[in-house]
């Protein structure tokens, strides 16, 4: 799955979470530009995040 979102410009930091169910192998990440910043989950029920910081 892909989406593509509007930010906020004065936004912190952009961040994005998945969750497996029951388990698997899952990828996730956010690019802002041209920076991208990836995270992966293995396992039953474990969570993937992935963020970008704007400081």
């Amino acid at each position: 799955m892909m989406r593509t979102l509007k930010i906020k410009s004065d936004a912190l930091y952009h961040h994005v979470t998945a969750q497996l169910q029951g388990g698997g192998d899952i990828h996730c990440s956010v690019t802002i530009g041209s920076e991208t910043k990836e995270g992966r989950a293995q396992g039953g029920y474990n969570i993937c995040s992935a963020q970008i910081n704007q400081l």
